[in-house]
């Protein structure tokens, strides 16, 4: 699952385009160490301890472990806070992108674990969620702040230390989820740059369509063979659904109905007055992007 979260990157950026105001309104602190206590959740001892734990480790293993409290999200979830204040600080090393950001927000009760794309082998989106639910939520929901943190850190730190990558069920679990997750996106997208396209005479442009939207998935995903896999898959894809979009265009055309592309709802209804198509549209779902979250 973690390499979803390079797509959900993505779609923040792109929502930063459409939303300019909101993204210029934000007002992020800026940083001052390891540890920043901005809700005010922990004693200056245990703050200090962290402080000196967090920086040894960043000099042992080049890994910067950034710890965030704080009052409000105000208008944000945490997940776009957590993405927002990870950018603006540039955690991690330039080179290797091996920041962690571990966010909580006093007032919403959430807490967020962000990961850089080097950590995202070894602190995935199933780990980190592990974290939060067996080693912070516990703690926080007996308002032991410094307990959670010192146990997540405890936690997180082994992983890095290891460098093992999740194991039998897990990876296996998590790149399938992913694949599904990143299938359902192109799809359909598929479906709808098709629908279009069935109004050109050569349906190949489908295909190559397909191709290209698989190749980009791919490369999201990370590696040679997800490009390969996901341009070929979504190529077949595209060419099929352009063969019978084309198909039908050409069928309610010939019949002297609307061709348009509202009125022959995106080309998939070839119906006449009296029959009505089943097909109601997709729900309008998305995908909440990689990364952990939880509540307490």
């Amino acid at each position: 699952m973690e390499n979803i979260k390079r797509l959900f990157i993505v779609l923040v950026i792109l929502f930063s385009l459409v939303w300019p105001f909101k993204v210029l309104a934000a007002d992020f602190p800026e940083p001052v160490g390891y540890v920043n206590d901005f809700g005010k959740m922990f004693s200056s001892e245990f703050g200090e301890n962290l402080e000196k734990r967090l920086s040894d480790f960043e000099k042992e293993t080049t890994v910067e472990i950034a710890i965030v409290t704080i009052e409000s999200l105000a208008d944000y979830t945490v997940e776009e806070y957590a993405v927002r204040l990870f950018e603006q600080w540039k955690i991690g090393k330039k080179e290797k992108d091996n920041g962690l950001l571990l966010l909580s927000a006093k007032e919403e009760r959430k807490v967020r674990i962000e990961v850089g794309y080097g950590l995202e082998p070894v602190i995935t989106d199933g780990r980190a969620g592990r974290i939060i639910r067996e080693k912070i939520v516990p703690s926080f929901k007996k308002e032991n702040y410094e307990q959670g943190i010192e146990l997540a850190v405890v936690q997180i730190e082994e992983y890095i230390k290891t460098g093992e990558p999740p194991e039998g069920g897990e990876a296996v679990q998590e790149t399938v989820s992913s694949f599904f997750v990143f299938f359902i996106i192109g799809g359909m997208l598929l479906i709808w740059v098709t629908a279009f396209l069935g109004r050109t005479k050569e349906f190949v442009t489908g295909g190559v369509i397909g191709g290209l939207l698989g190749g980009f998935f791919g490369l999201v995903m990370g590696g040679l063979a997800s490009i390969f896999k996901m341009t070929f898959v979504l190529g077949v894809i595209g060419l099929v659904l352009d063969y019978f979009f084309s198909k039908n265009y050409k069928k309610l055309k010939e019949a002297g109905k609307s061709t348009g592309f509202w009125a022959s709802r995106g080309g998939f209804s070839s119906k006449s007055s009296s029959s009505s198509s089943s097909f109601g549209g997709f729900g309008g779902g998305s995908s909440g992007g990689g990364g952990a979250s939880g509540s307490w």
